[in-house]
């Protein structure tokens, strides 16, 4: 039987390629995760958490848990903001880097998840193994394929198309190439 690709689902997979691919560019090109990767993060997992509350995807208890996982990241800025100072500053306490890595490893599948739940219920209920790993893999080549593009950036993109589009050079610009 083949499995058809529904509207629902390229929907899914196309969302999930746009906030996985400026993640991975930046880190691969910059060795940074940028604030507004990171205000990406925020908004959606605020949105999925205020969705959440109107209208449970989940029964009780687990729907405490994929609220928790939601609402971290804005969580995490406020408190880095109020309580240190800056999102920046508090990047130089080991506390605020070990909670920022918690948030990324619980709060971002939590939200993709729920956007496949919202986007692609017909994926979340009758998932077979094999779509769900596809799906998985597919996130995580659009991953590896942005960091690598990051990383390698002087084959694809000039120090002008940095310039011009407002961005910093990467250390490996050749302005003379």
């Amino acid at each position: 039987m083949t499995r058809r690709i529904t509207g629902s689902l390229a929907v899914t997979c196309v969302t999930l390629g746009l906030i996985t691919w400026p993640l991975a560019f930046n880190l691969g090109a910059y060795g940074e995760v940028f604030y507004d990767d990171i205000f990406r993060i925020v908004v959606a997992s605020s949105v999925l958490f205020v969705i959440t509350t109107v209208t449970p995807p989940h029964p009780s208890p687990w729907i405490w848990v994929v609220r928790a996982a939601l609402i971290s990241p804005l969580a995490w800025m406020l408190t880095a903001a109020f309580v240190v100072g800056s999102t920046s500053e508090a990047l130089e306490r080991p506390e605020f880097v070990i909670w920022l890595v918690a948030v990324v490893i619980v709060s971002v599948p939590f939200s993709l998840r729920l956007l496949i739940d919202l986007f692609a219920p017909e994926l979340a209920e009758h998932a077979d193994r094999r779509s769900a790993l596809a799906l998985a893999a597919l996130v995580v080549a659009i991953g590896v394929i942005g960091f690598s593009a990051g990383r390698n950036n002087d084959r694809f993109l000039t120090c002008y198309d940095f310039a011009v589009a407002g961005s910093s050079e990467p250390d490996n610009c050749d302005p003379t190439g």
